[in-house]
């Protein structure tokens, strides 16, 4: 990979817009440190990309509006994250952003939001979904006002979005069965939690019903009861499930409340007796996985869905670069106590170009 603007101003030490300026002959910089730079750029190879060059031409003064719901959860700020990293690597392109946060499920604001973005004339929107008929309407809308959406992390099933980015939640239930079986040897009892009605949560109980009916039937899924994700609601329900069943080996976990329901297995000294598989790792505790309480930690990649929906739809916009699929994958890691620490915060680098995107599962 070619020398990037960020090395030649940390070599120069100055800022990226200002290497930015120097290299492209614009904007206010003194004409000895333009041509310093100019030197230290030749010196160590630096190759002007065309693609971001004509980026820059085409995409100045443009808007991209981005809505994120359920953002006051772990995961979700990952996103916003990923989301934040992208935005600044286009910044000098004259690229603005503009980010919504809206906490937990809330369709109708959503709808507004997505409303007055129209009416500003965004030119796309990335937007974190849910099942819901306003909010596929309002898509609709929006394709008639030639306003691309992206739908990243929860698709909006039916809709005339553009392309949607994010884990494929009804593998990820799937490999969540596949290791708590293991786990049990293919025989015990589990109960499952879940948070919402939503289809990342359906979609993975799903794929985990799905392989334990079929494939392992000496494992008795006793309870699957939805917590709201609520965090005080999973507590009192885990407390009255584990009174109720006593002999469960495995808990399933598909929403919010690890850490209240890692505490109760301690508190219980049920924590080397119950097996507890659940997904993203943003929202663990680092001591409930390094003391084995989480067995496995099934992580999609929160910064890596954020980064590659903005770079792809970007790429894509103002690089006339047409998306290749109306499914992008992020990779679906397994955690535990012994690949936590070497773990990868995110699949994804800084540069698109090493972006894995795989092709969409039919299930």
């Amino acid at each position: 990979m070619g020398v990037t603007i960020n090395e030649i101003a940390k070599t120069a030490g100055v800022s990226r817009g200002t290497v930015d300026r120097a290299l492209n002959n614009r904007g206010r910089i003194q004409p000895q440190v333009a041509e310093r730079i100019r030197h230290i750029a030749e010196e160590m190879g630096y190759s002007p990309n065309v693609n971001a060059r004509s980026l820059a031409l085409t995409a100045r003064h443009r808007k991209f509006g981005v809505i994120l719901q359920f953002i006051e959860t772990p995961f979700m700020l990952e996103v916003l994250r990923g989301i934040m990293a992208a935005t600044e690597e286009f910044m000098y392109y004259g690229i603005a952003v503009e980010i919504i946060r809206i906490e937990g499920m809330d369709s109708e604001e959503a709808v507004r939001s997505m409303s007055r973005l129209r009416a500003e004339h965004v030119a796309a929107i990335i937007l974190v979904g849910t099942n819901d008929s306003a909010l596929r309407r309002e898509i609709d809308t929006c394709k008639k006002a030639n306003i691309d959406i992206i739908t990243v992390n929860s698709d909006v099933p039916s809709s005339h979005r553009k392309f949607f980015i994010g884990q494929h939640a009804y593998g990820s239930g799937q490999t969540a069965a596949s290791v708590m079986a293991d786990l049990l040897c293919g025989k015990g009892s589990i109960i499952v939690f879940y948070g919402l009605e939503s289809t990342i949560h359906n979609e993975r109980i799903r794929g985990f019903r799905g392989i334990i009916s079929r494939k392992y039937k000496g494992i008795n899924i006793v309870e699957v009861k939805k917590t709201f994700n609520s965090r005080n609601l999973l507590a009192k329900m885990a407390e009255e499930s584990l009174n109720q069943h006593p002999d469960v080996n495995g808990i399933y976990l598909c929403g919010e409340g690890s850490i209240e329901l890692c505490n109760i297995l301690k508190e219980r000294s049920l924590a080397a007796d119950i097996h507890l598989v659940l997904h993203d790792l943003a929202t663990c505790r680092e001591e409930d996985i390094l003391d084995r309480t989480i067995d496995y930690v099934i992580d999609d990649d929160g910064f890596g869905q954020g980064y590659m929906a903005l770079y792809l739809l970007v790429s894509w916009h103002y690089g006339k670069k047409e998306p290749e699929q109306e499914y992008y994958y992020t990779d679906i890691r397994i955690i535990n106590a012994f690949n936590y620490n070497i773990s990868p915060q995110s699949t994804f680098p800084s540069m698109f170009q090493r972006v894995k995107a795989v092709s969409s599962l039919r299930t």
